[in-house]
């Protein structure tokens, strides 16, 4: 009898330490981490370190595209269409937002450039058009999908496509919005894939997915030159 009794608290504590182990997140050797500030840095180190990737990105009704992204600063060259519209090029640089006229509308083609600015009070053209460059830019930022009082919570390891990533699940707020982020990093902390679900009254929620790839391999980023702009009509 005594050998039972000890054979059933073996077991009692072997499922609490499993039960344990389940809900305090992934227990490899896959690091995680437990605050969105600690996350976020890690990504950035992570970014920073590689110097360099490809994100290609589906905004829904925000914009569809993808774009090579230099982490150090972020500067980035970019093809982006809305809603099914032809497809648009933009260099995005720390001093410069930068839109090319699709060759068919354009007067001049040697001249098919835009300067752009996302601030300007005079047009709301160049105010739309560098809005959606900026938001499909940003998703290589991490640090921008998770803004103060952004909070994680769950941690769990998944494979996406062959890789073996922790996938955090965090609540956040999209233009003052509600929404739920998640995010899967690999085991060098870097981003292999968001999707940010963000509530729309009386309709469905809007998803907006992007997915990381060519981390470190070189991107051009070509800012054109004077003789290449064009005014943008007020």
């Amino acid at each position: 009898m005594r050998g039972n009794r000890v054979a059933a608290a073996g077991l009692v504590v072997v499922v609490s330490v499993a039960l344990t182990a389940c809900t305090d997140g992934p227990s490899s050797t896959m690091r995680t981490f437990d605050t969105p500030q600690a996350l976020a840095e890690a990504n950035r180190v992570a970014a920073e370190r590689e110097g360099s990737v490809t994100v290609d990105v589906d905004l829904a009704a925000g914009g569809k595209g993808s774009c090579g992204v230099r982490t150090g600063d972020f500067a980035a060259s970019c093809r982006i269409s809305v809603a099914g519209a032809e497809e648009v090029s933009y260099v995005m640089v720390p001093d410069g937002i930068f839109v090319r006229i699709p060759q068919a509308r354009a007067s001049q083609p040697d001249r098919s450039w835009l300067r752009i600015d996302p601030d300007d009070p005079t047009n709301a053209l160049a105010r739309a058009m560098a809005d959606v460059a900026v938001r499909v830019r940003d998703t290589a930022d991490i640090r921008k999908a998770l803004p103060e009082g952004a909070r994680i919570v769950e941690r769990t390891e998944e494979s996406v496509s062959g890789r073996q990533t922790v996938r955090y699940t965090a609540h956040v707020a999209v233009d003052g919005r509600a929404s739920v982020l998640e995010l899967w990093v690999d085991d060098q902390d870097r981003p292999v894939k968001t999707e940010v679900s963000t509530p729309v009254e009386g309709g469905e929620p809007v998803l907006g997915v992007a997915s990381y790839r060519d981390w470190g391999k070189p991107v051009e980023i070509a800012v054109p030159t004077p003789d290449q702009l064009v005014e943008l009509p007020g």
